[in-house]
């Protein structure tokens, strides 16, 4: 019995562990495709970073419901989050919003991005050393 015990507490943590990386993957979606909206009109002025904002809708549009449930959802996720840092970088390509009329927005979604990007890296990178 203890040992049946053991070998489903790994399992649980790593559930967990998923769990909570794509509730905080979606979290970071909805609050990126906010701030998108919320840009509209600086992302306007440049036709690259208005494609990227677009690519990131349609990204956003496939995850069911905008829910993170799955690891495929995740997938998206990032993806959403890898065209807003885009779309961010064509506005400002050194990442410096200081011009921007928007700042504050532009550093938060930034953020958001990085930190998908960041948990989706570290899932690959996990995924590299088992294999």
């Amino acid at each position: 019995m203890a040992s049946k015990k053991a070998a489903t507490k790994p399992q649980a943590q790593q559930r967990q562990q998923q769990d909570k990386r794509w509730n905080a993957a979606e979290q970071a979606c909805r609050e990126i495709m906010a701030l998108l909206e919320a840009l509209g009109p600086s992302l306007a002025s440049q036709q690259t970073a208005t494609q990227y904002a677009q690519m990131a809708a349609v990204y956003y549009k496939k995850v069911r419901n905008g829910r993170v449930l799955s690891p495929g959802d995740f997938n998206l996720a990032a993806d959403v989050a890898a065209s807003a840092r885009r779309a961010l970088q064509a506005l400002a390509p050194t990442l410096d919003f200081s011009s921007q009329p928007q700042a504050s927005d532009c550093q938060r979604m930034l953020a958001l991005a990085d930190e998908v990007l960041a948990a989706m890296s570290e899932l690959k990178a996990a995924g590299r050393r088992q294999a």
